[in-house]
C-alpha cells in the first residue's frame, strides 16, 4: 500500500502548475515570504481537505477495502479519464478546442494571456496569494484516489494524518526545495528553478502526457485486478 501511494505521490508532484507558481513568486521582491505562504496556504487546504475525505469515506463506511465496489470501479473511471487525457495531450486537442472558444482574451503581442492563477500571484500580494493557493491546490485525481486507499486500508486515525502529511510533503515538492534554497543559496535557486521552467515550457506537453499514461495505465491494471 505505501508503495502504491508513493507512486501516486510522485506522480502528483509533477505539478506544471505548481513550478509555474514557483517561479511568479521567486521574481517578487518579497520572494521568500510569498513563497511561504504559498506553500502554507496550499498545504492548508490540501492536507485540511484531504484528512476530511479521509473522515468521510471512513465514516461513511463505502470504502472497506481495495476490492470494494467503489474502490476498483473509482480506479478504472480516474484511470479511462486519464487515458483519454493523455490522447487529448498527445493530439493536441486541447489547443484545436482553445482556438475554438470565441472570445479568448489575447494580448497585446496576439498571444494568450497567462492563466488567471498565474496573473494574480503575479501581484506579489501576501494576502491574494494565501488566497490563490487555496484555489489552485485543491485535491487532484491521483491525490483523491490516494485518499481512498488511505481510508481503504483501515488505518488508525493517527497513521491516516501520517499517511496524509506525508503524501502532501512528496507532492508539494517542488515548493519545498526552492523555498529551502531561497534560504541557503537564493541566486543558485532562481537559476536552477528558471532552467527548470524553461526545460517545462519546451517539453510540458509530453510530461504532462507521460503522467497521465503512466496514471491511467496504473489505476485501470489495478482496478481490474481488484474487480
Amino acid at each position: 500500500m505505501q508503495l502504491q501511494l508513493l507512486i501516486l505521490a510522485l506522480d502528483a508532484a509533477l505539478y506544471p502548475t505548481l513550478l509555474a507558481a514557483v517561479v511568479i513568486l521567486l521574481n517578487q521582491p518579497r520572494r521568500l515570504t510569498l513563497l511561504s505562504v504559498y506553500l502554507a496556504g496550499g498545504l492548508l487546504i490540501s492536507v485540511g481537505v484531504g484528512l476530511g475525505i479521509v473522515a468521510a469515506l471512513k465514516g461513511a463506511g463505502v470504502v472497506h477495502n481495495s476490492r470494494s465496489g467503489l474502490s476498483w470501479t473509482t480506479d478504472l473511471a480516474i484511470g479511462g479519464l486519464a487515458l483519454l487525457l493523455a490522447v487529448a495531450l498527445a493530439t493536441r486537442a486541447d489547443e484545436r478546442l482553445r482556438r475554438r472558444r470565441a472570445g479568448m482574451p489575447e494580448d497585446s503581442n496576439g498571444g494568450h494571456r497567462e492563466p488567471l492563477s498565474q496573473r494574480i500571484l503575479a501581484r506579489g500580494s501576501v494576502p491574494v496569494v494565501f488566497v490563490a493557493a487555496l484555489a489552485i491546490n485543491l485535491p487532484g485525481a491521483a491525490y483523491l484516489v490516494a485518499l481512498k486507499d488511505i481510508s481503504a486500508a483501515h488505518h488508525s486515525t493517527a497513521q491516516d494524518i501520517i499517511l496524509v502529511l506525508a503524501f502532501n510533503l512528496i507532492m508539494f515538492v517542488l515548493a519545498e526545495i526552492p523555498l529551502i534554497g531561497l534560504i541557503v543559496n537564493p541566486t543558485r535557486t532562481e537559476h536552477s528553478v528558471r532552467r527548470a521552467n524553461d526545460w517545462l515550457s519546451r517539453n510540458g506537453r509530453r510530461v504532462a502526457t507521460t503522467l497521465c499514461l503512466i496514471l491511467g495505465a496504473f489505476l485501470i491494471v489495478r482496478g481490474i485486478a481488484h474487480s
